[in-house]
């Protein structure tokens, strides 16, 4: 068992099996669509055994396992982030590749049997309500390869149905931060936390994150703009992206915080948060922590 590509194997291989999948070492079990749960994931297959997956080649959004009458059937109860979806969450946290294979039962997938498409990085995760009701984990993963470079390594298996997704502005803006903007923010709150009020400093300067309240690229979409912005201390800013808590749009009371009851974020005259982003957030939160 091991993170990474496996010696031997290059992206775009072709397997005839589930079982020559797991022979070659790529992917172990043969109905799980997630390999690895205590160390983290060290690989998923594609196979359209979820109807709320997305797939776009060079980017994935994959729900977890669990939850279904049989594999591949219908959703009929909560899925947790437990045993592969377990593992992925891991991956995230701790910026570990997950090795990622198609199915040819999918769009994306080759034209028969199995492929290995190479390593993926877990992103972000969520916890949301999906198609049929119930709550479903989700992942979204991004190829260390461009659209452009995973093409021309799969282009020999591609099915003659393939085409590539038309990406919105928003979506791209995500890999082109305005390194401005972030820093604008940190500099009219002196690097200090809009929530603790805390300035960490260090031998090569402050520490503080411009953190985006709608957050960027997919599935959210969110703009990079200040309006969308946050001046956060590390734990805060990670407490945020996880949900651990939320502002309220009326007053910009901080909710979710044990230490922090009753207290409002800071807020700077000249900076203008647009409380849309806020109810976005404040709803994910609500989604999150299995509360309808």
């Amino acid at each position: 068992m091991q993170f990474g590509h496996i010696e031997g194997i290059k992206v775009g291989d072709t397997f005839e099996s589930r079982k020559e999948l797991a022979d070659a070492g790529v992917h172990a079990p043969l109905m799980a669509g997630i390999w690895g749960a205590q160390e983290g994931a060290y690989s998923i297959v594609l196979s359209g055994g979820y109807e709320d997956d997305i797939d776009e080649l060079n980017y994935i959004l994959y729900t977890g396992q669990g939850g279904q009458d049989a594999p591949g059937g219908k959703q009929i109860a909560d899925q947790t982030f437990s045993k592969g979806n377990k593992g992925l969450q891991l991956s995230c946290q701790y910026n570990l590749p997950v090795r990622v294979s198609r199915g040819h039962q999918i769009k994306n997938g080759p034209q028969f049997g199995y492929r290995y498409d190479g390593l993926y990085y877990v992103e972000s995760y969520e916890r949301i309500i999906g198609q049929r009701g119930f709550y479903i984990c989700r992942f979204h993963l991004q190829s260390e390869d461009s659209i452009n470079q995973l093409e021309n390594k799969l282009k020999p298996s591609l099915k003659s149905s393939y085409e590539r997704t038309i990406r919105a502005t928003s979506t791209i803006s995500r890999l082109k931060r305005n390194v401005k903007i972030s820093e604008n923010i940190k500099t009219l709150y002196d690097y200090k936390c809009q929530v603790c009020g805390v300035r960490l400093n260090s031998p090569s300067g402050p520490i503080a994150i411009g953190a985006h309240i709608k957050g960027l690229g997919q599935p959210h979409n969110g703009p990079d703009a200040i309006e969308n912005m946050l001046c956060l201390c590390p734990n805060h800013h990670d407490q945020f992206d996880y949900y651990s808590y939320y502002i309220e749009s009326d007053n910009f009371e901080i909710i979710g915080l044990e230490d922090f009851k009753s207290k409002k974020l800071n807020i700077h005259p000249r900076h203008k948060i647009d409380i849309e982003f806020l109810n976005y957030h404040k709803k994910k939160y609500f989604e999150n922590n299995s509360l309808k």
